[in-house]
């Protein structure tokens, strides 16, 4: 009778113990959502027509039950203005997937560093996690003031460079918009996409 209890006792904990196990993976997941969670701007390797941007911000919005998964809205900032992509997020055994509008710019996040306060790691190739490039990101709600944050990727508006990040140049967007059909379209591009397309 004790041996079948002893049994039942081992057999409940192994159970018990297989349970945990998912449940750490999955909390994992949500964990990191739960983190990525929110406003950041730095720098996250992004060019057009051979430009680089000065800046760029970025959201995570969850949305459904829980944290794994979202959406969100990227903004990267160039010399005589702002571009907007708009992406779908999904936190997978402990990879961050982005699945753009634009196909050329989805990505996966790898290996990195993240809390309250920074993000930084390696963005890679969607499916291969291949051809990394660096990001660095700062909380927005942690660092940004009304004047921005001098010294990192944005310039501020105190710096008076006509070239640089401020009010106007971020929000105008007339070069873009008055493009004809016949123009060239901009073309927007991550620094680990451009490495693939070149090999």
């Amino acid at each position: 009778m004790k041996t079948n209890a002893r049994k039942l006792w081992m057999m409940g904990l192994m159970i018990l113990g297989i349970f945990s196990l998912t449940s750490c993976e999955l909390d994992t997941d949500e964990s990191i959502g739960y983190d990525v969670n929110g406003h950041w701007f730095g720098d996250l390797d992004m060019w057009i027509n051979g430009e680089r941007a000065q800046g760029s911000e970025i959201e995570f919005i969850p949305t459904g039950w829980g944290y794994s998964r979202g959406r969100g809205i990227e903004v990267d900032y160039y010399r005589r203005g702002s571009i907007t992509h708009y992406f779908n997020y999904r936190v997978l055994n402990g990879v961050i997937y982005l699945t753009f509008d634009d196909p050329n710019l989805d990505c996966a996040i790898v290996d990195y560093r993240l809390n309250y306060r920074t993000f930084s790691g390696y963005i890679a190739d969607y499916y291969s996690l291949m051809n990394q490039t660096y990001f660095n990101l700062r909380s927005y709600d942690q660092y940004w003031d009304t004047y921005g944050y001098g010294g990192y990727v944005y310039y501020t508006k105190e710096n008076n460079m006509e070239d640089a990040w401020n009010d106007s140049t971020a929000n105008d967007t007339t070069h873009l918009a008055t493009r004809s059909a016949s123009d060239e379209q901009p073309q927007c591009i991550r620094g680990v996409n451009m490495r693939k397309n070149k090999e």
